[in-house]
């Protein structure tokens, strides 16, 4: 497998890097990957910016990209930060085939405000501090008792209380469910989001995850 991810960047392809930096647990940017001579990965990120002192090179980058119709993630360790926007990285592979329900989907305590559009919910804008279940395509939370199947929802989402990282979209009211501790949930799907917006959401689930994997990994070496 890693011989035909060498292979796939061998010309250069677009990808989408997740970036870890200080201060926080990651960025998505849009890069360029280039396999090197000495099978090592070469990423050219956006030039009108300087990410040299923002990377942090203890943690790892990831790179989503896709091959013959699929989605991978591909872990890679930062060997050597070339210049403002250029990094020298080893993969680590396997890579790992993405499947948006099973992977990007995490659980997350988040801030939230939400206004039910049309004039069935008039009134001012709901909040809610609570525990959600989150990805790419939309969220699940406890019923607020003022939505129906159908209903569309303009949702404003704080994703990281230290930056203030907030997401706005549209998202609709697909089903209501029961929660194994016997709570009633209610689904909705992202009905219009800016593709920056949906990148906010996959770094903040990624990065959640990688939290997971490493309580994981401590608590497994404690005994």
């Amino acid at each position: 497998m890693l011989n035909t991810i060498l292979d796939h960047f061998q010309d250069g392809r677009d990808a989408k890097i997740l970036l870890p930096v200080y201060g926080q647990q990651s960025i998505s940017v849009d890069g360029s990957v280039h396999t090197t001579p000495q099978g090592e990965l070469s990423i050219a990120l956006p030039y009108d910016r300087d990410f040299s002192d923002l990377i942090n090179p203890r943690e790892v980058c990831q790179i989503l990209f896709s091959l013959q119709g699929r989605d991978y993630r591909l872990l890679t360790r930062i060997d050597t930060i070339l210049g403002p926007s250029d990094l020298l990285v080893k993969p680590k592979p396997p890579a790992i085939a993405l499947q948006e329900r099973e992977f990007f989907r995490i659980d997350a305590r988040i801030k939230l405000d939400y206004f039910c559009l049309g004039s069935n919910h008039p009134g001012e804008p709901h909040s809610l501090h609570t525990k959600v279940n989150l990805s790419a395509s939309g969220i699940r939370l406890p019923v607020p008792g003022n939505l129906d199947v159908g209903d569309l929802v303009a949702l404003v989402l704080w994703l990281d209380g230290k930056t203030l990282e907030t997401v706005e979209c549209l998202a609709q009211v697909i089903r209501f469910c029961t929660l194994p501790n016997g709570d009633m949930a209610v689904a909705l799907r992202f009905a219009e989001i800016e593709n920056q917006e949906r990148d906010k959401i996959v770094a903040f689930c990624l990065a959640k995850e990688r939290e997971i994997l490493r309580t994981k990994v401590r608590t497994r070496d404690l005994f």
